[in-house]
């Protein structure tokens, strides 16, 4: 009997260990979507504003050329899987992608400055990995540095 008891307590453990393990892999994976498709969508937002026509006067609103259907489906599988912290990360960088977004349909003026603008949107991609390190990483540091890019205003960019 005593047997029978300490199999069955080792199978439920077992068990709940093998599922936090495969709720953790879950959220890494959707994290990981979520970072690799925000990064596409600042990319497909770049081009879209260089590639705006010289003859479409700024404010006029030109139709987007983004498929967002990937950017979607990541945010679907973060209210899935993640906890109530990494989605709101998530959400807040959603925001920023929005607000880039439409300023890039109706044109961005000669005063917006592209890498002023990213900032928002960067900010966010850095606040939700600084989020879901805290969630996902054994030691839990915070990052220092999320790039090795210069900084703005770095002569760098204008040489």
């Amino acid at each position: 009997m005593t047997t029978l008891i300490g199999v069955f307590a080792g199978s439920l453990v077992s068990r709940r260990a093998q599922d936090r393990h495969w709720v953790r892999d879950q959220v890494s994976a959707t994290c990981a979507r979520v970072l690799r498709e925000s990064s596409g969508l600042l990319v497909d937002l770049s081009e879209m504003e260089a590639s705006r026509p010289d003859a479409v006067p700024q404010g006029v609103v030109l139709p987007t050329t983004i498929d967002w259907r990937p950017w979607n489906e990541a945010l679907s599988m973060v209210n899935l899987v993640a906890d109530k912290d990494i989605a709101e990360a998530a959400h807040a960088l959603d925001e920023q992608i929005w607000r880039l977004h439409t300023m890039v349909k109706r044109g961005l003026t000669p005063e917006e400055n592209w890498l002023v603008l990213r900032s928002g949107i960067e900010s966010a991609q850095n606040n939700f990995i600084t989020v879901a390190r805290r969630r996902l990483s054994l030691a839990g540091d915070p990052l220092q540095r999320f790039s090795g890019r210069p900084a703005p205003d770095d002569p760098i960019w204008t040489s």
